[in-house]
């Protein structure tokens, strides 16, 4: 007879295996484990609120730029528009 379906598949437990194969450690060596084994927990929410304001920070300045310079894009095409540049 057949074998059912579930018998001809290996069950592969994901979990052991990211256990046992360090994709980081063949990519950028031994000494670079994941992150939660090299800092503290301290440490790591203080970096993370120092990243996450800094990139806040960041983006606020480009999309005052941004907006600035497509307001100012269509006030320029308006302009041209009534001085029958365009």
């Amino acid at each position: 007879e057949h074998e059912s379906d579930d018998d001809s598949y290996e069950v592969l437990d994901l979990t052991e295996y990211a256990r046992r194969h360090h994709w980081w450690n063949r990519l950028f060596g031994r000494n670079s484990g994941p992150i939660v084994e090299k800092y503290s927990v301290a440490t790591q929410i203080v970096m993370g609120g120092v990243t996450g304001w800094c990139a806040g920070f960041l983006f606020q300045k480009v999309g005052k730029l941004a907006a600035t310079a497509v307001g100012g894009g269509f006030l320029l095409l308006q302009v041209c528009s009534i001085s029958c540049f365009i």
